[in-house]
């Protein structure tokens, strides 16, 4: 089953010449047809709730509040296939499978995903000066230490929710070896690039971002990288190549410990000997 789903968001940001107060909407479109909520509508339903963020990663050091519905409940009438993956587009051009488990998530044992929407009457601050906000719908969670949710899933600006067939259907050309077992440091290093870096980067041509460059085409960044520099980009890419346009914000070691670093660039290491 494919199933599309749509968040549509501000007409003047989509559209320079639609009125700016048009009404952000959510749409939810199935092979069946389509569902379109205004916010007003959403923050009159009885599932929602107040999430306070005490650390935003979008706001860092600062408290927010939001009002907004779990993610489950736009879901939970919606049929999905046992493989299917859950891909988020955004207004600035991410877009990278999310974790189904995590996304889909109902154990209070586990960080649960919410959908934040910004009110008409109350905006949001802008992520940095002459910036937009993080509106008109982002992805929150509650207690994302429970699950390790790293900033990347963290989905700002979002515009879309697509349902695909499983990730080995859609992206082939992504995966390393299928000879290779689960606990080699390639699989791991594997898993790791669709979390953090597949949201920004294509691999092999294959990806829906157009943000970052691709990893392999036409040469992969072990190839003209030393390993030391490699490292350091990864961290804090502003210490390799100032760039003040840069939107890479690097991964700390609570983030991508120095083993989990190590097996990412042996998946891109592998990749580099993968390119048809």
């Amino acid at each position: 089953m494919k199933t599309i789903f749509k968040l549509l968001a501000y007409g003047l940001l989509l559209f320079p010449g639609i009125a700016s107060a048009e009404e952000s909407t959510l749409t939810i479109v199935t092979k069946t047809g389509e569902k379109i909520f205004t916010v007003s509508e959403l923050v009159k339903r009885k599932d929602t709730e107040t999430v306070i963020v005490e650390n935003d990663p979008v706001y860092p050091g600062q408290r927010m509040e939001y009002v907004a519905l779990k993610v489950t409940s736009l879901f939970d009438q919606i049929e999905l296939d046992d493989d299917a993956v859950i891909q988020f587009k955004t207004l600035d051009g991410f877009s990278a499978p999310v974790s189904r488990q995590r996304l889909l998530n109902k154990s209070s044992k586990e960080s649960i995903a919410y959908i934040a929407m910004e009110l008409p009457d109350k905006k949001w601050p802008p992520m940095k000066p002459g910036k937009p906000s993080a509106g008109p719908f982002y992805l929150i969670w509650k207690n994302p230490e429970l699950s390790h949710i790293s900033s990347e899933e963290w989905s700002y600006m979002l515009a879309a929710f697509e349902v695909k067939g499983s990730l080995e259907t859609t992206y082939p050309k992504i995966f390393p070896s299928n000879k290779l077992s689960v606990n080699d440091p390639v699989s791991k290093g594997f898993q790791l690039f669709v979390k953090n870096c597949f949201a920004c980067h294509t691999m092999n041509k294959e990806g829906a971002s157009n943000i970052g460059p691709d990893l392999n085409v036409p040469m992969n960044p072990t190839e003209y990288f030393r390993m030391a520099a490699l490292k350091k980009l990864i961290r804090d890419p502003q210490t390799v190549r100032h760039w003040p346009n840069g939107r890479m914000k690097g991964f700390k070691p609570d983030i991508i410990s120095n083993e989990d670093l190590d097996h990412l660039i042996a998946y891109l290491a592998h990749m580099s000997k993968r390119r048809n």
